[in-house]
């Protein structure tokens, strides 16, 4: 025999009187929290490689050594990619603690070199150590550019090219050392064969890329 529920006429099975129709709170936890990263290329810094060889080591020393030195770091460095895409990631709470390794040495680990890290491109370690040089008008040679960069550093390839219909021509630069591009970093120009050249490194995530040509496009 089917036989109903023992319940009172004017309450559900639920609990709730009949017609409340109320739903339980719900408490939303909203956690933001501000990601601000850099990163490096261990494969691009021997000396580093040779002190720790492994990426454990060398995650657990940059942990220790960044930890003890920006208050806002979060204490995970972790690796991502391989070869000429292998970075080491760092993450900040601030963008100020960030800008502040970015711009900082630091002795402990000799060449290996932090840039302001955009999740969004994966680059080759030459981009590291190449710039890009704009507005080259059409009677500027390859030779021209190879003998005005070289006092820099030394140039391991120059790649001069132009888009279809372009008033001007643009370059890719590449050094054998990052050192050689670093005053580019404060110097967005340079004047060559009585004209202005602009200069961006090739390492700049897209947001630093768009906010150098805004300024310039606003100082001209």
């Amino acid at each position: 025999l089917a036989t109903t529920p023992n319940v009172s006429p004017d309450i559900d099975i639920t609990g709730a009187p009949e017609g409340d129709h109320t739903p339980d709170p719900v408490v939303t936890l909203a956690i933001t929290r501000d990601d601000f990263q850099a990163a490096a290329a261990p494969n691009a810094a021997p000396e580093f490689l040779k002190k720790f060889p492994t990426n454990k080591a060398l995650i657990e020393a940059v942990n220790n050594l960044f930890l003890e030195t920006y208050e806002s770091f979060t204490g995970k460095a972790r690796m991502t990619g391989s070869g000429e895409a292998k970075r080491l990631v760092i993450h900040f709470h601030t963008a100020e603690a960030r800008d502040l390794c970015v711009g900082s040495s630091h002795p402990e680990f000799s060449d290996l070199i932090f840039h302001v890290h955009d999740p969004r491109q994966l680059r080759s370690n030459k981009d590291l150590w190449a710039i890009q040089v704009t507005d080259i008008s059409f009677f500027i040679k390859k030779d021209n550019l190879m003998a005005y960069f070289k006092k820099f550093g030394n140039i391991t390839s120059c790649r001069l090219f132009s888009r279809p219909n372009a008033k001007v021509q643009q370059a890719r630069i590449v050094y054998d050392h990052a050192d050689s591009i670093v005053r580019f970093t404060d110097q967005w120009a340079v004047y060559c064969f009585s004209t202005c050249l602009r200069i961006t490194p090739c390492f700049y995530t897209v947001d630093q890329k768009a906010a150098r040509r805004q300024y310039v496009a606003t100082l001209t």
